[in-house]
């Protein structure tokens, strides 16, 4: 939304609303009227609009500033003053949770939660505050926005604000003796909005918007307290004062205990495949493409996916739902989809963690919960939102990275790279706090820190032996797709916004390289990726696989480290997937599941809008390259069934080129320099010699160069049943040259 980026949207009723700023911890904006209206590719299919609004009446919000204060805060006071912990829909009700943080004292628990009671043929809206036990005052500013002051005489607590919905009535209960304390200003407020640059395609803006005239503060001094203390704010909007009087007096009184919530059993929501399925399966004869039966009732863009430790598939969608696919190793017309959360953000990854579903929002990484065991979701933990969000389309963030210490990673877009917006581009680190257990909701720790920046649009993310890597995309300052390895303080090519060095903010020629760059015509679109997990997938074990969204086919990456640097040669794998390829996730059944989308402008040449595929390795060992390996003077190719010694051992059945990129700054087309362009002669293959095992040939060639890649084709090659090569050719990413 335009007030804030972070909000949350509470349908307190069918036409009456709350949006909750989660930075700020303020309601923002109360409306009368239909729900949110919500824009983006996920939901209109365009990259305009994206700054979500609402049709209706707003009767209510807040200026955006903080609303909690604390007495005696120094202007040169360092680090956060509050901090949201998350949401909870347990039992029906919703509830805020976050901290404050008085200067020099103990951190100060609060759980607010906002609910509708029709009183008087009125609608009121109640904020409940939970706050616990207090060394010091705080000061709550219950209601901050344009407006004058109405006094409600005779009603203890009670405060008006005439507004241009109505006459504002608030009500205080629960605090001894408390009351508001009006602060009326004229001094303008400038307050920062999301927006849309009109007619300049799909930028986002930061624009500065001046709130003029008398605005009113109601104030609440919550006093220092031994006990947790509870306290309610009743607030409504009416026609007049006689009405904001008459109200006032039904609503003062004493916070009353909340009933206990009705016992209800909430059905699970679960939808079985489409019966009218009917499957024509992909791939080839060595390994074959399953395509799921989608329930017609789901909108499955495959935004992130990981195994629960039961065997089931969690799917989060760029339409912010999760499922869970039970069922999911056997016959796919039998599985059950089981909707486990809903409402989220944009989700541009999910990964399960000791058990728990971690989803990478555009706004957060958040850690899913059912508290209640009834199987959906109902507590939402904000386990990081250290990054700034404008609501851009391209704003995505994708992750979570997780590394053999359980150490959280977020990716957070470099695309309309706006500088004085915090970490775009950048890979942020998220650590659990040491005592961290994981056990009981909204008390764990997290703290985030920059890792590496200079990334355009990395939409993979996994771990290879150990290492974290991404996908990049290629664009402006990108020239190609690569896989970058990601190393702390390391710059992979972007301008990024702060905290980098002003130095990158137009590009730095010295930016790491990839550990391999993509060939354009096989990767246009680089997205997930994941490890082959052991042999009974085939002879690749061990081998990253790539997904290509536009081809809707996944690659196949044999990396080697050489030098202390990972390189390596990418290769086709396989094709005939129903949808563009977004995500993978190696099964414990030694299957890959690939999730798909295709909307708007995200076009792919597979005819499904959205697809869950399994791949399985049929027993029939293709003919192909298996791995290679970078030599002095030339390559090792290894093969997955020996050759034909002849034909590989004749240097003119290999051919060779090599190119490189250019770095400018502009949405460059791949593969600018080659043989004839890069100084010196051209590479070429010198000498062909076939191992005993003819398993491996020795290729010496002439003219490498680091940091090029090197395209190697086999021609004419067969095995020593006379088989052509499956795939005849792949592009090695030389970095390194190995040291005698």
């Amino acid at each position: 939304m335009a007030q804030s980026g972070r909000s949350i949207v509470v349908p307190l009723a069918t036409n009456l609303h709350l949006a909750f700023d989660t930075q700020l911890l303020r309601t923002h904006t109360v409306w009368q009227g239909n729900s949110l209206n919500l824009f983006g590719p996920p939901y209109n299919g365009t990259s305009t609009r994206f700054v979500c609004d609402f049709t209706g009446t707003r009767l209510w919000g807040s200026l955006a500033r903080g609303p909690w204060t604390f007495d005696a805060v120094a202007a040169d006071a360092t680090g956060p003053l509050t901090r949201f912990k998350g949401h909870s829909t347990v039992g029906g009700a919703h509830s805020f949770v976050y901290e404050l943080y008085p200067p020099d004292d103990s951190y100060v628990p609060v759980i607010e939660s906002p609910r509708l009671e029709q009183v008087g043929g009125n609608s009121v809206i109640i904020r409940r505050f939970e706050v616990a036990p207090l060394t010091r005052r705080i000061r709550l500013n219950a209601h901050d926005e344009p407006g004058d002051p109405v006094n409600i005489f005779g009603v203890a607590g009670a405060q008006g604000i005439r507004t241009p919905a109505g006459v504002l009535v608030a009500v205080l209960r629960g605090l001894p003796g408390g009351n508001f304390l009006p602060l009326v200003t004229s001094t303008p407020v400038t307050e920062i909005l999301n927006s849309e640059r009109d007619g300049k395609g799909p930028w986002s803006a930061l624009v500065t918007n001046v709130v003029a005239g008398r605005k009113v503060t109601l104030r609440v001094a919550v006093p220092p307290n031994e006990q947790p203390q509870t306290f309610e704010i009743a607030s409504a909007v009416v026609a007049d004062l006689n009405a904001a009087s008459t109200l006032a007096k039904q609503l003062a009184g004493p916070v009353k205990p909340l009933p206990p919530p009705p016992s209800i059993t909430r059905p699970r929501p679960v939808f079985l495949p489409d019966p009218n399925f009917t499957d024509k399966p992909g791939g080839d004869e060595f390994y074959t493409v399953e395509h799921f039966p989608v329930p017609k009732e789901l909108k499955l863009t495959v935004a992130g996916m990981d195994f629960l430790p039961d065997g089931n598939l969690a799917i989060a969608t760029y339409q912010g739902e999760v499922f869970i696919v039970e069922g999911v190793s056997g016959d796919p017309k039998a599985a059950k989809w089981r909707r486990f959360a809903r409402g989220l953000n944009e989700p541009g990854g999910l990964r399960v963690v000791d058990g728990a579903i971690y989803v990478m929002q555009k706004c957060e990484l958040t850690r899913l919960r059912d508290a209640d065991g009834d199987g959906v979701a109902d507590v939402f933990e904000c386990v990081s939102d250290a990054w700034g969000y404008t609501g851009n389309y391209h704003s995505f963030a994708t992750g979570p990275l997780v590394d053999e210490s359980g150490i959280l990673g977020a990716l957070i877009t470099g695309h309309r790279t706006m500088h004085e917006v915090p970490a775009m581009g950048w890979c942020l680190k998220i650590s659990p706090h040491p005592a961290n257990t994981g056990a009981i909701p909204f008390t764990d720790v997290w703290r985030t820190d920059p890792f590496a920046s200079g990334l355009r649009v990395p939409n993979g993310f996994g771990e290879f032996r150990g290492d974290l890597f991404m996908t990049d995309n290629q664009g402006h300052w990108i020239a190609a797709n690569k896989l970058n390895h990601l190393q702390l303080t390391n710059f992979y090519g972007h301008p990024s916004s702060s905290p980098s060095p002003p130095a990158h903010f137009d590009g730095d020629p010295n930016f790491t390289p990839p550990a391999v760059w993509f060939p354009y015509a096989w990767v246009r679109s680089a997205s997930g990726l994941a490890t082959v997990g052991d042999f009974r997938f085939g002879p690749f074990g061990g081998q990253m696989l790539v997904g290509e969204f536009q081809n809707a086919s996944v690659v196949r990456v044999a990396l080697e480290k050489v030098n202390g640097q990972w390189q390596g040669a990418v290769l086709p794998f396989v094709k005939g997937f129903a949808s563009g390829v977004n995500r993978l996730a190696y099964g414990p059944d030694s299957r890959l599941y690939v999730g798909g989308l295709r909307f708007g402008h995200w076009t792919s040449i597979a005819p499904q809008p959205h697809s869950l595929d399994r791949v399985k390795f049929t027993g029939r060992v293709p003919f192909e390259f298996k791995t290679v390996a970078a030599r002095t003077n030339g390559f090792d190719v290894a093969f997955t069934q020996p050759v034909d010694a002849m034909l590989a051992g004749d240097a003119e059945n290999w051919d060779a080129t090599q190119y490189t990129y250019a770095y400018d700054g502009k949405h460059n087309a791949p593969e600018k320099d080659r043989d004839e362009k890069i100084p010196g002669p051209p590479v070429r293959v010198l000498k062909a010699e076939v191992a005993a095992d003819k398993l491996t040939v020795r290729l010496t060639l002439e003219g490498l160069k680091p940091r090029h890649v090197v395209m190697l084709r086999a021609l004419g090659l067969k095995n020593n049943r006379g088989d052509a090569l499956r795939n005849d050719t792949f592009h090695y990413t030389l970095n390194q040259v190995p040291k005698e």
